[in-house]
């Protein structure tokens, strides 16, 4: 059954401990999006759109480390994915996955016209009235400005 819109980019079944794909999720890549299908009787499906997604980081323990897995954790600005935070578990080749995740995301976000932006002080301080915001320019004085005609 294909779950995601698109071009299916690649496809993993989450291992278990040892590596072995005996699990009932599937991690599907398209190009437009990321689903995460759980379970058997009861089947779970989240749908993240590749636009939304912020960073991505990759974790690995030390028994993750030895059978060649990671964990790679998503922010994404989807609040319908618990908290905007979707992991995805013991995944094989996790660095190799997580540039082609990213690559996805970078064409997604340029397909749709958007762009990326950072704040200084976090979500919090993303106005001017926000704690990142130090107050610019208030003691400028650019009549006197000597760049200024």
């Amino acid at each position: 059954m294909k779950v995601a819109s698109g071009n299916v980019l690649w496809q993993q079944r989450k291992r278990n401990w040892c590596r072995t794909p005996f699990t009932f999720t599937v991690y599907t890549l398209a190009d437009k999006e990321l689903s995460v299908k759980t379970g058997v009787l009861n089947e779970k499906f989240n749908l993240v759109k590749l636009f939304r997604i912020v960073d991505i980081s990759v974790e690995r323990t030390f028994l993750q480390r030895l059978f060649g897995m990671s964990t790679l954790v998503l922010d994404t600005r989807d609040q319908s994915s618990g908290n905007g935070v979707v992991v995805l578990k013991n995944i094989v080749h996790g660095f190799e996955v997580r540039q082609m995740l990213q690559d996805a995301v970078d064409a997604s976000r340029s397909e749709n016209g958007m762009t990326a932006r950072e704040f200084i002080g976090g979500p919090a301080g993303s106005g001017l009235e926000g704690p990142g915001f130090d107050g610019g320019f208030d003691d400028f004085d650019a009549e006197n400005y000597a760049g200024v005609q």
